[in-house]
């Protein structure tokens, strides 16, 4: 009579490493799935929020606006604003390459990789005065790889025209 031994099989081995194998597969499938989908979130998150924050800097600048002394549609936009500067030096806020810029008087990169910059003022008689005046400004971008991201900006004094 034969004596039976403990242990496992070849075939047992094999078959286990084979399971472990293809688990370890859709674990690996599974993390890389997971990670790339969180820096992509992470990467989108960023970008609205550099987005966003270069937009409410713009707003606080050209909402104080006492008088433009440049605008150059799509460009750039020049103005006094004595609540961020007493002194009234002027601040430029400009589109070059594929950043946009807050010169004040040195130049500040508010937003970078900007692909598409939109800048225009509409005049109007808002204050039912002779002449016409800034009635709003509107300000937007693409950032490389993103939708637009766009305000429009309301002074809240009288502004003239800076081409009368």
């Amino acid at each position: 009579m034969r004596k039976r031994e403990d242990g496992f099989t070849l075939i047992e081995i094999v078959v286990t490493l084979v399971l472990v194998g293809i688990l370890s597969v859709f674990a690996g499938l599974f993390m890389t799935t997971f990670l790339n989908g969180y820096f992509m979130v992470k990467n989108n998150s960023d970008t609205a929020m550099k987005a966003q924050m270069a937009l409410d800097r713009i707003s606080i600048e050209l909402r104080d606006v006492g008088a433009l002394s440049a605008l150059t549609d799509n460009s750039l936009i020049t103005y006094k604003n004595t609540r961020m500067d007493p002194l009234g030096a002027d601040r430029t806020i400009k589109f070059v390459g594929s950043n946009i810029y807050l010169s004040t008087p040195t130049d500040n990169i508010l937003i970078d990789h900007v692909e598409a910059f939109q800048l225009n003022a509409a005049l109007n008689n808002v204050y039912n005065s002779a002449a016409n005046d800034v009635a709003y400004i509107d300000i937007g971008f693409t950032v490389t790889g993103y939708k637009k991201f766009s305000t429009r900006i309301f002074p809240r004094t009288r502004v003239p025209n800076p081409y009368p």
